[in-house]
């Protein structure tokens, strides 16, 4: 039997919409979620803008509400977007295949939380000086803590979350922090399943970085200096997209329909003193079969950052083959998903593969030292 592995399942939570075509009309009619943050003021940061998701009702997607007490926004959005994938997908747990025969991969992004859900340990901490005390952290700070903080801190309860809400049993693994590390949550799924391991993979991933400490976070990594330099530059974002992936004949025989075929991958680890550039045309390079030019639509990774849309567009120049026909640029309107940006790229890009009967190449490229490239083709 063959072990093509098909996207039957598109589920996906972000700032342009709920919905693949949703978040393509957005896209093509070029509105973007760009505005500022809702829940702070970030006069103290470079970057004044965020992507957020808007009217999101976690309720609406998970059988047992009382559990949204326990989740972080990471986590409702999370089961919110493994909800739909498997709507998607036509796809029932249990009937369709036994909970141990669907795999489960997920990226999480870091600083999950808003500082006001801390504010009381770290209140309690400091010294009257303002420095972090030790004795007052064992002593009055851990009084503090809101008993279900672990729920909402662990970077592996998103995909926890998941797990239990949709009964899913069989292999399982967690990715973090960067889009890359999403990248390879998916290939994580391809993998298990052309190695017969089981039939069927959720994977995707889940990131909220519209927040303070989110804010803080990315200051500290650098990733404001573009807004720094020239007033212009990448947009957090928030969201989460999952996409179940199927041994393609095992979809077929049981009716599905297969969005696009996962038809080639390339990864590369960016390594101290190496450009991006360098990694990603060694992406390209690794086994995507037909040049990378040759796609017909190209996802880019481009996020407003001048240097990361550099070296993708010095990386593409260096392979053969003509340019592709369109080029998207969907970080650059719905922000950037960090942790869940793989996903949304590459499940964008099996929706148009689908609907335009053509063959998409879908960079995941950007922070951090790993970078992905996928290519999907129509089934």
């Amino acid at each position: 039997m063959s072990r093509a592995v098909a996207i039957t399942g598109i589920g996906m939570i972000t700032p342009l919409g709920k919905t693949a075509p949703e978040v393509w009309a957005k896209l093509a009619r070029g509105e973007t979620a760009h505005a500022p943050p809702g829940s702070f003021d970030a006069a103290a940061f470079a970057c004044p803008w965020c992507a957020e998701v808007k009217d999101f009702q976690p309720e609406l997607y998970t059988r047992e509400p009382k559990m949204l007490r326990l989740m972080n926004r990471d986590s409702q959005l999370a089961v919110a977007a493994a909800h739909l994938a498997l709507a998607d997908a036509e796809l029932r747990i249990g009937v369709d295949y036994p909970p141990e025969a669907v795999a489960l991969f997920g990226a999480t992004g870091t600083a999950g939380m808003p500082l006001g859900e801390i504010g009381g340990l770290i209140r309690s901490s400091v010294s009257p000086t303002g420095q972090f005390d030790p004795m007052r952290f064992g002593q009055e700070g851990l009084r503090a803590i809101n008993p279900l903080l672990s729920f909402k801190i662990l970077s592996n309860m998103p995909v926890c979350f998941v797990s239990i809400s949709e009964n899913i049993q069989g292999p399982n693994a967690i990715y973090t922090p960067w889009e890359g590390q999403g990248a390879q949550a998916i290939d994580a799924g391809r993998r298990a399943i052309l190695r017969g391991e089981v039939p069927c993979a959720l994977v995707g991933g889940c990131d909220v970085k519209t927040h303070d400490q989110a804010f803080l976070t990315l200051e500290q990594q650098g990733w404001f200096e573009p807004w720094k330099q020239g007033q212009i530059g990448p947009v957090p974002g928030e969201g989460a997209v999952f996409l179940v992936l199927e041994a393609e004949a095992q979809a077929r025989a049981r009716g599905a329909r297969c969005h696009a075929r996962l038809a080639g991958q390339g990864f590369a680890t960016r390594f101290p003193g190496e450009s991006l550039t360098e990694a990603c045309a060694a992406v390209l390079r690794q086994g995507l079969g037909t040049p990378p030019a040759a796609a017909r639509i190209l996802i880019s990774a481009a996020d407003g950052n001048a240097a990361t849309e550099q070296a993708e567009v010095f990386a593409l120049a260096s392979q053969p083959g003509p340019p592709a026909e369109k080029i998207i640029r969907p970080k650059c309107q719905a922000g950037n998903l960090f942790a869940a940006a793989a996903a949304f790229q590459v499940g964008l890009g099996a929706w148009l593969a689908g609907q335009e009967h053509g063959r998409v190449q879908a960079h995941c490229f950007g922070h951090g030292s790993e970078q992905a490239a996928f290519r999907l083709e129509a089934p």
